[in-house]
């Protein structure tokens, strides 16, 4: 937990949020942690089967407090199988997107982005060492027509099926982006001038009002967007684990896979 209070401090959460610890003792020992991006039945089989310990996702398990505990039912029984094979669950969720290395960033990184700034922060934040802020906006190294610039995401997640909105031909310059579901700062990107905006999950009236504004949109989907970080994370966890002279093992899942498929095909 320090570990990960020092990479993406958890007082960062948006006050909505409930990142942290959720299922388990604090005090107990753990030898090997994997780190995945969501709590799944399949990322649980994989910590079960190699053994970890503690399980470090980006969301959380649990958003809402709980009424009832039903095993037969989602999620009391993941926190029954989590208990029962001694398995500690912790989520650092938008305290990992507003941190320096944290979601938003690495996709940043990625696209090459120039003269950066947040789309959104908090005061009470800013300034601090490890904090960057929700979303980001750039400029491209050199402008790009739309078609291009998707080409060049396509080859970034060449397993994405993107989806986009706006005229190939247009020229682009300033990019907004926002990992996960970033529809609700759709409003704040038009206002500042951008040419296009990365996220996830976009719907149909979003897509239309885009096209009003002409800005283009790329969907990456939520999976593709903030999957990235998974392996970062766990390295940075490595790392501390080595200052620490810790012998504690830090693995990265390898058998999520995001959720949406891109279809059958004819006659399928």
């Amino acid at each position: 937990m320090a570990w990960l209070d020092t990479h993406a401090p958890f007082r960062y959460a948006a006050d909505w949020d409930n990142s942290g610890l959720q299922v388990g003792d604090p005090d107990a020992e753990v030898t090997r942690i994997l780190v995945a991006l969501d709590v799944t039945a399949v990322t649980l089989t994989e910590a079960e089967t190699t053994c970890c310990q503690c399980l470090v996702t980006h969301h959380p398990l649990l958003f809402q407090p709980l009424k009832t505990l039903r095993l037969d039912q989602s999620p009391a029984a993941t926190i029954a199988r989590a208990i029962k094979n001694g398995l500690h669950l912790i989520a650092a969720h938008t305290n990992l997107d507003v941190a320096c290395d944290g979601t938003n960033q690495q996709l940043l990184r990625m696209l090459g982005l120039h003269r950066c700034q947040p789309l959104e922060t908090d005061p009470r934040w800013q300034g601090e060492e490890r904090y960057a802020g929700m979303g980001a906006v750039g400029d491209l190294p050199e402008a790009a027509t739309l078609q291009l610039f998707v080409a060049g995401l396509q080859r970034l997640f060449p397993a994405v099926s993107l989806r986009v909105v706006g005229d190939g031909d247009r020229v682009l310059r300033r990019i907004a982006l926002c990992t996960g579901s970033g529809a609700s700062f759709l409003e704040r990107v038009i206002a500042v001038g951008c040419d296009a905006y990365v996220s996830g999950d976009f719907k149909y009236h979003e897509a239309r009002r885009a096209e009003e504004a002409c800005l283009a949109l790329v969907d990456l989907g939520h999976f593709a967007s903030e999957q990235l970080v998974v392996e970062p994370l766990a390295q940075a966890l490595r790392q501390a684990a080595a200052r620490a002279a810790s012998q504690v093992e830090i693995m990265t899942a390898r058998s999520e896979r995001d959720p949406f498929i891109a279809g059958f095909g004819p006659g399928v």
